[in-house]
């Protein structure tokens, strides 16, 4: 494995470190906004404080029986 540490030699860190985390942090607003963007994400947050427990049913529900081994 090369060393990664070499591309300091080509781009000064003053440069590439703020280029770098300038580009993770416009990648993440813009995956965050695509993905906040898309209603059917979101609809859900709205009924969110308004929701009730779902009604469980009682009723036991039975294992289905195993298969015969010939």
């Amino acid at each position: 494995m090369a060393n990664q540490g070499k591309i300091w030699l080509f781009v000064k860190p003053t440069v590439g470190l703020p280029v770098f985390f300038s580009a993770v942090a416009i990648t993440a607003l813009a995956l965050h906004a695509a993905l906040l963007s898309n209603g059917r994400l979101t609809a859900w947050w709205s009924e969110f404080p308004l929701a009730k427990p779902a009604a469980v049913a009682a009723a036991p529900v039975a294992a289905p029986a195993a298969a015969e081994v010939k």
